[in-house]
Order: structure tokens, then sequence, then C-alpha cells
């Protein structure tokens, strides 16, 4: 089976320097921890997919900050070939609860930023440190 095309996944901050994983239960991911996200549908842009995607998945009603980055995974796992392009966005959370998507996600948890598991779906280990590499940027605001 293939598994491709465009994906969009999202950095969900919390306090606490937390940061939102899921676990999911569809092929070829079972097993790794991921960032919220998924498939493009027809005529969505990827700041779509990512809103509707971490709705579906999370519950959380979210809002693009800025974009992390673009990737290209390319491989197989599980008896999967996959092969797509997923966009990595920070967003921020403006409304709803924290819930699980039953249907494809086992787990849902927040994880501090530097005790990440090591079982982390394919490219989100770069999508990680090209968030934080942008983040140590940022000017520091003096008071």
């Amino acid at each position: 089976m293939k598994f491709h095309g465009k994906t969009a996944t999202a950095i969900i901050p919390f306090p606490g320097n937390r940061i939102i994983l899921i676990k999911r239960t569809t092929p070829p991911f079972v097993g790794y921890w991921a960032l919220p996200g998924g498939r493009a549908e027809p005529g969505e842009t990827q700041e779509q997919t990512v809103v509707r995607e971490v709705k579906e998945e999370t519950g959380l009603d979210v809002q693009v900050v800025r974009k992390v980055g673009d990737y290209r995974e390319k491989g197989t796992q599980g008896g999967y070939e996959y092969d797509y392009y997923p966009t990595c966005f920070l967003v921020k959370r403006v409304a709803g609860e924290l819930r699980r998507q039953e249907s494809e996600i086992a787990e849902i948890r927040l994880f501090d930023l530097d005790k990440l598991p090591e079982v982390l779906a394919f490219e989100h280990t770069q999508m990680f440190k090209d968030y934080l590499a942008q983040e140590a940027k940022k000017p520091t605001v003096v008071s």
C-alpha cells in the first residue's frame, strides 16, 4: 500500500514548554508519536488542512501563527510505501477542549519539549529542531 500526497502538521505550544503529541492507530504510523495533522482535502490550502485536522484529532480550535517548514518523507514502514510532503505550522489555541479522535488516535499527551519520546514519526524530529531554532532566534524583550 502507498501513503502519499500533501499533509500538514501542527506544533501547539502549552504552558510549561510543553507540546501535544498523538499516537496514531493508522498505518504507517502505528506506534509512533506524531504531531497532530493529516492529509489535505482537494482544494484545501495547507493552512486550512492543519486547522481542520487539529480540530478533528484533538478537539482544539487553532489559528496559524507561522510556517515552520516544508518537508519530504520517502521510504517504507510496516509494508507501506510512503512519499509525502508535510508542511509544519506553529499554531495557537483559540478555543476548544482537548479530546482525542477515537477512530484514529490511540493516545494524546502533553510532552515537555526537552523530553520528547524517542519514537517520533519520521520527519517530526527535524520539524522540532527547526521550530526550536526559530524560537532561539526570536529577539528578547527587555522591559
